[in-house]
């Protein structure tokens, strides 16, 4: 009985882990398609006008 008892105990703790790594791989892949959306941007606006010019090499 204590043989059963600690295999079952294994196998739940394995399907544990497998579900938090699966679940921490989805978030992975959610943050990329966040950047890549940052990234791909068409209506982002670029305003360069604030910009000091850069000082001339003395």
């Amino acid at each position: 009985m204590k043989k059963v008892t600690s295999i079952l105990a294994v196998a739940v703790m394995a399907f544990g882990m497998t579900t938090v790594v699966i679940e921490n791989t989805a978030n992975e892949f959610d943050f990329m398609n966040d950047i890549s959306k940052a990234l791909a941007c068409d209506d982002c606006v670029i305003d360069t006008g604030d910009r000091k010019p850069p000082k001339g090499i003395a």
